[in-house]
């Protein structure tokens, strides 16, 4: 039974192996793998742009995420004059950055039936497509990525 994904919704990007189609196409890489998200945006009803949770993100990855919000927030407040400091409201400071990907809707499953889209289904602007669900495979353990990455690196010395 296919699902109807459309923006706003939340879903997780399937945890399987990159395909030399995906290295064509850009839209699929290893660090996308497992990630959770909200779709933003539909794209001719093939991509869709989805803004990754933090909280989904591995932990190291993570953390680089949050060092950098941080450096930027700081960087972008010191260039603020004292004037301009003092007329900001609390919404105004407050500075996140977003993890926005780009993937295909194949590569895309409902996360949480709970959570409703923040669009009108019946609305006309909001973009829906069939997509079928498919099963995730279990992912890969520390040491195995570390094995295939050695590997790789020792095929690419020997080239």
């Amino acid at each position: 039974m296919a699902k109807t994904l459309r923006e706003g919704d939340r879903v997780r990007i399937v945890d399987r192996e990159v395909t030399p189609e995906d290295v064509k196409s850009g839209l699929f890489y290893n660090h996308f793998r497992g990630l959770v998200g909200t779709i933003q945006k539909i794209y001719d009803e093939k991509e869709a742009a989805v803004v990754i949770e933090v909280e989904s993100m591995p932990e190291n990855i993570a953390k680089r995420h949050i060092e950098t919000e941080e450096r930027m927030r700081s960087k972008w407040f010191d260039s603020l004059s004292e004037e301009a400091r003092n007329r900001l409201t609390p919404q105004e400071r407050i500075f996140t950055l977003r993890y926005v990907v780009l993937v295909a809707l194949k590569d895309l499953i409902p996360y949480s039936e709970t959570k409703a889209s923040s669009q009108d289904p019946k609305s006309s602007t909001t973009k829906q497509v069939e997509v079928a669900p498919v099963e995730t495979p279990p992912r890969k353990t520390s040491e195995q990525l570390d094995a295939a990455e050695e590997a790789e690196l020792a095929r690419r010395r020997r080239n």
